[in-house]
């Protein structure tokens, strides 16, 4: 009996040095683990904050941007933290690292086009070509912004449709933001013909008492009305006037009703496209018919000429 209570004290005195040990052994440890944690996950609030602080003092950085680089600060300084927490309790980082990388690089492949809106999103949201509310063009189609996002734009087109955008391929294509111009003007460029049995310097007149009753029309830079070319039926004349860029749609709708009103009054003729039909009978009598449209003066009609009667076959030209 005495030989048993003697075993099991030197067992239980072992038990308890060896759990000192480990605890004199891995407690540091355990405790410099809890310090990296707390002061990891302090520091990544901190730093957080000062960003959103940096980024909230300029316009430059879009609401969403400014979120989305607080949480990426966040989420590395706590990556940061957590692989120095496994460092601490000496676990091989090597192999972990080399596993999210690969993980990273597998769902980078397969999310290619996701990340590729996702970048074109960063890069609208840094450099701002557009804003909400502003009409833009891209490829030809005009499109007016409701909201910005991170993988795709919200817009309607000018006649109500709804329409989302991926970032990619708005950034991947020329935007022209008709929203922002040169000095926050426009200018106006039409061209209307006139007969060239017309006076061209009577319709240059017209056209530009016109623009100078119009307060809307800008004197600096000064309106331009010349002739730009000689056309197969027409005098073209080119008008070039500027406005400010709010004014630039009704302005240009109203200086077309103008002229046509104006030219009407003054006589001054527009051209438009007419067609001669020549009939061909087969006892060759040869009759004129006058074209009522040749009545208009400068509209090009030269009539219709029909030869003899009860013509069976009809050739026209333009």
């Amino acid at each position: 009996m005495p030989e048993s209570n003697e075993s099991e004290t030197d067992r239980g005195g072992t038990a308890v040095e060896t759990l000192i040990e480990g605890a004199s052994e891995y407690g540091l440890q355990v405790v410099g683990a809890i310090l990296i944690l707390l002061v990891g996950f302090y520091a990544a609030k901190l730093l957080a904050r000062g960003v959103e602080r940096t980024c909230a003092k300029t316009e430059r950085i879009d609401p969403v941007i400014r979120g989305m680089l607080v949480k990426l600060t966040k989420i590395v300084v706590i990556g940061f933290t957590l692989y120095a927490t496994l460092s601490a309790f000496g676990v091989e980082t090597t192999g972990l690292v080399a596993l999210i990388g690969a993980a990273g690089l597998t769902i980078g492949l397969a999310l290619q086009g996701t990340l590729t809106n996702v970048a074109a999103g960063v890069m609208m949201m840094v450099f701002r070509p557009f804003s909400v509310g502003e009409v833009i063009v891209v490829g030809g189609n005009f499109y007016i912004i409701d909201e910005l996002g991170l993988f795709i734009t919200r817009a309607h087109v000018p006649d109500g449709p709804f329409v989302i955008l991926p970032n990619g391929q708005i950034w991947g294509n020329v935007i022209t933001n008709l929203s922002r111009t040169h000095n926050d003007i426009r200018r106006v460029n039409e061209t209307f013909g006139i007969s060239y049995s017309d006076d061209i310097d009577k319709a240059i007149g017209i056209v530009k008492e016109i623009i100078a009753a119009d307060e809307r029309f800008l004197t600096d830079p000064a309106p331009m009305v010349a002739v730009g070319g000689l056309g197969d039926s027409s005098v073209d004349l080119l008008v070039h006037a500027w406005t400010k860029r709010a004014d630039w749609w009704p302005t240009r709708l109203d200086l077309n009703k103008k002229i046509k009103q104006e030219f009407d009054k003054a006589g001054v003729s527009i051209p438009f496209p007419q067609r001669d039909v020549h009939l061909y009978a087969e006892d060759g009598q040869e009759t004129k018919v006058k074209d009522p449209g040749s009545k208009s003066k400068g509209q090009g009609a030269t009539g219709a000429k029909v030869q003899g009667r009860g013509a069976k076959k009809g050739q026209g030209r333009g």
